[in-house]
């Protein structure tokens, strides 16, 4: 990925990984994710085969992301609000008439999104997300869904910044799960 044309962040540096041990001096601040970046993150990686990068800045890590193929199931009632202009409707919707009759549609998913503790609050995610958007246009450019299970705890929740991201809730909140699956449309329909 490279950066983009947005002048406040335009020196941070994707770099992708292979070897998560880059990220031990790495904290977020959230006990659970960190937890998982520092003893569990490498062997996801080697079990699933995402991709995961390295944010930076000057040659600090600032953040880190990790990216994999997913499908997007849409029931009914997600078709309806689509319909409806709930939430955005995708462009597949108009230039394929069985849209509406498909269950599944693959997708991107951002499986993991962290910035760096003292960086949080500050931009960096929402700019990295655009760089998502970019690259799997860039790469994948049939592709219409990313998806993404949003930490939700009574202790922090990334459901709001998601939100503020553009993506839409793709079930009700569950009490069992402490992620809320969520996706954003990536070719939506402007009105007119």
């Amino acid at each position: 990925m490279q950066s983009g044309n947005n002048e406040e962040y335009i020196d941070l540096i994707f770099e992708r990984i292979d070897d998560a041990s880059v990220l031990s001096n790495f904290y977020c601040g959230i006990p659970d994710m960190d937890d998982f970046i520092h003893e569990k993150l490498q062997g996801y990686l080697n079990r699933t085969g995402c991709e995961a990068y390295v944010i930076k800045q000057k040659d600090e890590i600032v953040a880190m992301l990790s990216l994999g193929n997913d499908t997007l199931n849409l029931d009914d009632d997600d078709k309806d609000d689509m319909k409806s202009g709930v939430i955005p409707k995708p462009t597949i919707a108009l230039e394929d008439q069985s849209f509406l009759a498909e269950k599944e549609f693959p997708a991107v998913e951002i499986t993991y999104l962290a910035v760096e503790k003292e960086r949080r609050g500050q931009g960096i995610g929402e700019y990295i997300i655009s760089q998502v958007e970019a690259k799997v246009l860039r790469d994948n450019p049939e592709c219409e869904f990313i998806t993404v299970e949003a930490y939700k705890t009574k202790d922090y929740s990334a459901v709001g910044f998601y939100n503020r991201c553009n993506f839409t809730p793709a079930e009700q909140p569950l009490g069992y799960k402490d992620t809320l699956r969520m996706y954003k449309v990536l070719h939506p329909i402007h009105r007119q």
